[in-house]
């Protein structure tokens, strides 16, 4: 995979971790008091990731070759700890 198509797959990720981000937070109303704190203070870490994850796609655009390596394994590591948030954040509805 050359970069250009780790630049797309990444990118779509982040698109598809907003939408999720959204469709979790209109569900909130359905929690109960107790565990809107809980949600909101995931939520908050999700967001935070997100954003880390976009200044990291930004930094791509800028790097060179031979950093390559290391700005993708940051990507990955950001990508799993999505897969991670998103399921402790859907476990508070189950």
């Amino acid at each position: 995979m050359n970069t250009e198509e780790i630049k797309a797959k990444f990118k779509s990720a982040l698109t598809e971790a907003k939408t999720k981000l959204a469709d979790l937070e209109a569900k909130r109303e359905d929690l109960s008091d107790n565990l809107k704190a809980e949600f909101d203070e995931k939520l908050a870490q999700m967001k935070a990731k997100k954003d880390d994850l976009e200044k990291k796609l930004d930094q791509l655009e800028d790097t060179s070759e031979d950093k390559w390596d290391e700005v993708k394994d940051h990507l990955s590591d950001a990508a799993s700890s999505f897969k991670e948030g998103f399921s402790k954040l859907g476990k508070l509805f189950g």
